[in-house]
């Protein structure tokens, strides 16, 4: 008996998904994958640096090749075609294809749901062609043309999270002058705690970028088809050329409602650590699902290529009668700006606090390696720790040098298993002094956080 498998969405947990079924299955198992755009197996993380031209063609953005899916892993991929319909109960669904027009049905035994994210942007600032999102390869490929063009000088960018940060140093790379407008008082504001947002917001302007913190996009107001200015919540009008809005992203989720599945806290689907959804024979997957803070305890959605990757996996090897589990996520996120690399894992400070932990935290800025192997450089290490129990709970790192990025990797390896302020002190980490001090700042971090938890593990507050 072949197993007929029905995969939507061709991203990174939709294409893992039906590699995995049929790695463990072969001609056992018949998958189908129904991708409503051009690529598959694509890397949205890549698409701010092909604004820049850094990443010269937007193939080098495709992983695998088309082929690499349907001639050697068997797998029947249908581009340009979106789902309109599924009956659950008559495991059945109907799609439509975007180039002939033409429709179809397919009768699955197990349903993948992958339908990613989308963009948050108010649908009437769409109507604007100059007004474009960045959220799949087309929209990278149309806004990259519209950007080289010779008529655009200014570019408002809307956002200053992840995808708003890189894309705004990629276009100013371009030579155009870039006003970018955050709702927060700090970039990456979700990211980081305020204390250590300082040098990425010294550094986004000296790069040339100008920043208009604490303010809100309230509209967009055009000519006919083309946007003129960005009209803030305060009445102040930007003018630009062009606008890119990436002031967030939600779970799609629209299939999954008209399906009936449940929608979980976070509003994206719920899901167990098997990836089943609420209906038998349903997994859903990637950005589309929530999942388990590891820290917390409690639900979380957490849209990132890692952890979606991992999420078709499971899904994949469970649908194929293997035995997998998705725990949850630490939330550890990095990206690099402006000469900087920034790291961060768990909660922020803040975030801490507002979930009712005692937080105690430790920030401290250190040479990365030691002085006489030349410029050693700084990082700027910030640990967050549970006062009572002395648990760590999150880290965030900002450095010139990427080494923030494995430092944050291990807060991150030691949150994962619920260790300690003490455990971070006593870890045996590697040491040579071109990466590294004798005393690196992760174990310094942790002689910070004596002075308020003591030396012995739930002990006296001994002197550090």
């Amino acid at each position: 008996m072949v197993v007929r498998v029905a995969v939507i969405g061709g991203g990174a947990a939709g294409m893992a998904a039906a590699s995995r079924v049929k790695r463990l299955l072969g001609d056992k198992a018949e998958v189908t994958v129904f991708e409503k755009g051009s690529w598959v197996s694509f890397a949205l993380c890549g698409t701010p640096y092909y604004l820049g031209c850094r990443v010269p063609t937007l193939d080098m953005l495709v992983h695998y090749p088309l082929e690499e899916f349907t001639r050697r892993r068997g797998i029947d991929v249908r581009l340009k075609t979106i789902v309109t319909e599924v009956d659950p109960e008559a495991r059945r669904l109907r799609y439509r294809s975007l180039g002939t027009g033409e429709e179809g049905e397919y009768e699955y035994d197990y349903l993948v749901l992958a339908t990613g994210a989308r963009p948050r942007v108010p649908g009437e600032r769409l109507r604007y062609r100059n007004v474009y999102t960045l959220h799949s390869l087309g929209d990278a490929d149309r806004l990259r043309a519209a950007a080289v063009r010779n008529d655009v000088k200014r570019v408002v960018v809307i956002g200053g999270g992840y995808t708003g940060v890189e894309a705004a140093e990629n276009l100013a790379r371009l030579g155009r002058r870039v006003i970018l407008v955050h709702s927060g008082e700090w970039l990456l504001n979700k990211m980081l705690d305020r204390d250590m947002a300082g040098e990425l917001n010294e550094r986004a302007q000296a790069a040339g970028i100008e920043l208009v913190l604490g303010r809100r996009v309230a509209s967009i107001e055009g000519s006919g088809d083309i946007a003129v200015s960005a009209v803030l919540d305060n009445g102040e009008r930007i003018d630009g050329d062009l606008f890119l809005a990436a002031s967030g992203i939600e779970p799609n989720t629209v299939l999954a409602e008209k399906m009936g599945l449940r929608i979980g806290e976070t509003g994206a689907v719920w899901t167990d650590e098997r990836m089943r959804t609420s209906l038998d024979g349903v997994y859903a997957v990637g950005d589309v699902a929530e999942t388990r803070d590891l820290v917390t305890g409690g639900r979380v959605w957490w849209p990132f290529a890692p952890a979606a990757n991992k999420m078709g996996f499971v899904a994949g090897t469970n649908i194929a009668g293997g035995e997998a589990v998705f725990p949850g996520v630490v939330r550890t996120s990095a990206l690099g700006a402006f000469g900087l690399y920034v790291a961060a894992t768990g909660l922020s400070e803040e975030e801490a606090r507002r979930r009712g932990f005692d937080a105690v935290s430790a920030r401290v800025k250190a040479p990365v390696r030691a002085r006489y192997m030349g410029e050693p450089g700084e990082i700027l290490l910030k640990v967050v720790a549970d006062a009572r129990t002395g648990r760590l709970l999150g880290a965030q790192a900002v450095s010139s040098d990427p080494s923030s990025f494995w430092r944050i990797n291990v807060v991150a390896s030691l949150i994962w298993m619920r260790a300690t302020v003490w455990d971070l002190f006593s870890m045996d980490l590697g040491y040579w002094p071109g990466l590294n001090p004798v005393w690196d700042p992760l174990t310094i971090a942790a002689r910070l956080l004596f002075r308020e938890l003591g030396t012995t593990p739930h002990g006296s507050h001994g002197q550090a």
